[in-house]
């Protein structure tokens, strides 16, 4: 409860009293030399009263203080005492809603300041007496008795108005609260996902149907360590142990490469999303884990990936026998009618363009099942960049575009597998001739930050849009611009390139603006350590270079 809502309603409260005791005021006896002094305490105390519905005089720090209207209520009630002339009154009543009052504002120090201090006028009243006791009649009595019970039922209404209120507005919360509960759980039970939700101790708190499913356990999973619960394992190192998920990590994540292996024998391939629960300001102390079971993703995917293998190593040959028919016929075409000549040029071009594709899917095929080949050697950016631009010098020519390299001083070398790295860069200069009519196309590499070598292809092309940008390395992904829908394409050249890049722990991305042109970048770290790609071959081959450095 605010400061504010306090004080409006203790203002409320002794307002109503105050309008009480003139009333009482009113029922007094009158006798000389007390009607006099009535006379001028009745006005004085109506006065007063009307005076505190002024917003204007509230709005002054002294007038407004609860402090200073303690201390007339005091000496209004101190006066009316003393005109009985003893203590022997339901007048007293008022001292103790008065002492109510002050301990509602402020506190048990409230009470002790308030109940001391009527002890003293009390004492000081009663030991200087300035009128002639008066006895009231027992009728007076009674009206005086009435008004001190309607006084402390108006006392404790206002008093408890706000806790009342508090209450049934909590009340009120829990309830909605509750409701809210059974519908999220309800939400979360319908979910065809596992979800954990876990404590910064990897501990379970809670879990819906799905998880009990999955984990297959019979006794209940809150408070068990979630690694107990659901001891996952790395697809691509199972004998390693179980993955810890949470040790360490308070951002998101996102896995694919687990597995877990249940009671019952079965093996599910398991996608994690790992998201911290943000509590407050403080750090994130929960978790939400869910778990998807793509088994059967997995395996269509293993499928699709065993056709593609297939398919594109059956086309490849005979694409090759054709396209080799078709020059040597293009080669000794002299004495061939013109349309045929055409028509032999037009399937030749159209063999060429299918037997790219065939090795695009070839290379995608190759590049996911983890079977490129490694070969972990010093990489120098100088002989890497002439041979590209000496391999698209021709293309450059016949597009009439210009085809430079520029290498900034003291980049390093760098150990990783130049076919990698060969291959994402004749990509990008590849896409580079393809969308520019005209300008140049700048192959440049540099030091980067990470101690690495940062190549990048920069040309004077149609550019591409903010939001085709975000999909770029996306498989089968081709923008939407006219312009770039003249030339025919897969859309998995740039997605080869962030799996390449993957493979040897680079990056790749792209800064561009429409009809500006475009820069797509590689970022190579100093040593890349292929984890993904045969691994014993890569510790022999790391083994070796460390001996021969």
């Amino acid at each position: 409860m605010s400061t504010l809502t306090k004080v409006s309603d203790f203002e409320r409260t002794t307002r109503n009293l105050r309008w009480l005791y003139v009333v009482a005021l009113l029922t007094f006896p009158h006798v000389a030399p007390q009607i006099y002094v009535l006379a001028f305490l009745i006005p004085a105390l109506i006065l007063f009263n009307l005076s505190r519905y002024w917003p204007a005089a509230l709005k002054s720090p002294v007038y407004a203080s609860p402090i200073l209207i303690l201390a007339v209520d005091s000496v209004f009630i101190g006066l009316l005492i003393s005109l009985v002339g003893t203590t022997n009154t339901p007048y007293t009543a008022f001292l103790l809603f008065l002492v109510t009052a002050a301990t509602y504002k402020y506190g048990l120090r409230g009470a002790i300041v308030v109940g001391s201090l009527q002890t003293i006028w009390l004492f000081v009243i009663l030991k200087f007496p300035l009128f002639p006791a008066v006895a009231l009649p027992p009728v007076q009595n009674l009206l005086v008795s009435g008004f001190d019970l309607l006084a402390l039922g108006i006392l404790v209404e206002r008093l408890t108005h706000s806790d009342r209120l508090q209450r049934e507005e909590l009340e009120r919360l829990g309830r909605e609260n509750a409701a809210e509960r059974s519908r999220l759980l309800t939400l979360v039970n319908s979910i065809q996902d596992a979800v954990f939700l876990v404590d910064s101790r990897g501990n379970v708190i809670q879990y819906n149907e799905m998880a009990a499913s999955l984990a297959g356990r019979s006794y209940q999973l809150a408070s068990k360590p979630f690694a107990e619960v659901l001891p996952l394992r790395s697809r691509t190192s199972p004998s390693d142990g179980t993955v810890k998920l949470l040790e360490g990590n308070a951002s998101p994540q996102r896995r694919r490469d687990l597995i877990y292996m249940a009671e019952h024998g079965v093996v599910y391939d398991l996608e994690i999303q790992v998201t911290p629960v943000a509590l407050g300001t403080h750090k994130a102390s929960d978790f939400v884990i869910v778990c998807r079971d793509i088994t059967k993703e997995r395996n269509l995917d293993e499928q699709r990936k065993e056709f593609i293998s297939v398919a594109s190593h059956e086309l490849r040959t005979p694409l090759t026998i054709m396209e080799a028919a078709l020059s040597t016929a293009l080669i000794d075409s002299a004495k061939l009618p013109k349309d045929t000549i055409t028509l032999l040029q037009q399937v030749h071009r159209n063999t060429v363009f299918l037997s790219g594709i065939i090795k695009d899917l070839s290379l995608l095929s190759t590049a996911e099942n983890d079977n490129l080949p490694i070969e972990l050697k010093e990489v120098n950016a100088q002989p890497l960049l002439a041979q590209l631009v000496k391999d698209f010098a021709v293309q450059a020519k016949q597009r009439g575009l210009g085809l430079n390299s520029y290498i900034v001083a003291n980049t390093p070398a760098i150990i990783s597998t130049e076919h990698h790295i060969y291959e994402i860069l004749q990509n990008y200069v590849n896409n580079a001739l393809k969308y520019t009519s005209d300008g140049f196309i700048t192959v440049t590499a540099s030091p980067a930050t990470n101690g690495g070598i940062l190549f990048s292809v920069k040309d004077t092309g149609v550019g591409i849009s903010p939001s085709d940008q975000q999909r770029l390395f996306t498989k089968f992904f081709r923008a939407e611009d006219y312009r770039t829908r003249k030339t025919g394409g897969t859309g998995l050249g740039l997605y080869l390139c962030q799996e390449l890049a993957q493979r040897i722990n680079a990056r790749v991305w792209c800064q561009s603006k429409l009809n500006e042109g475009s820069t797509f970048y590689l970022e190579v770290p100093p040593f890349s350590q292929l984890s993904r790609d045969n691994t014993e071959v890569t510790k022999a081959q790391v083994s070796a270079l460390v001996k021969e450095l």
